[in-house]
């Protein structure tokens, strides 16, 4: 698979584009994937332990029509330095998943747009047409917790510009 990693000032104009946005005011360490043919992932479903950090995603919003470069806006208060991957002792932890493909970011893939708002910049392109998106707490064992899980659904276009 090829990916594009785009530098931070790349990525400027984009973040400026975000941070203005009225849905934004309401509301490059390699990371790990994992394939889950189908995208059914609720048969390994764990439950949630005690009170989990709320997790919501911003934009883009349900329905939208995007480009192939994937981003996904969210809002949690957790504490993404102890709930990611690169913790220090790795437990519940964020997945974030598209085209079937589950990732788990670490803290320094996120940029933070203001408090408890992060942007995730997908590195790998989405395919044109309808692409579900998540994001949920899983457990040290990569279950998934079902109560955590935040999906909407996009139309990638064919010629979106980028």
């Amino acid at each position: 698979m090829i990916s594009k990693r785009l530098c931070f000032f790349e990525m400027l104009p984009v973040l400026a584009i975000l941070a203005a946005s009225p849905a934004i005011a309401q509301s490059n360490n390699e990371h790990m994937h994992h394939q889950h043919p189908g995208g059914d992932m609720m048969p390994n479903a764990s439950e949630a332990p005690a009170q989990l950090p709320a997790l919501k995603i911003l934009m883009p919003e349900n329905g939208a029509t995007v480009g192939t470069q994937l981003a996904v806006i969210f809002q949690t208060p957790a504490d993404l330095s102890k709930m990611t991957m690169s913790a220090p002792v790795p437990g519940t932890h964020l997945h974030i998943d598209a085209q079937d493909v589950s990732m788990m970011p670490s803290r320094e893939q996120f940029v933070r747009l203001g408090e408890d708002r992060y942007l995730f910049l997908f590195d790998l392109p989405a395919k044109p047409g309808k692409n579900t998106l998540r994001i949920y707490w899983s457990d040290a064992q990569h279950r998934t917790i079902a109560d955590t899980v935040q999906q909407i659904t996009v139309t990638v276009a064919h010629d979106a510009p980028q």
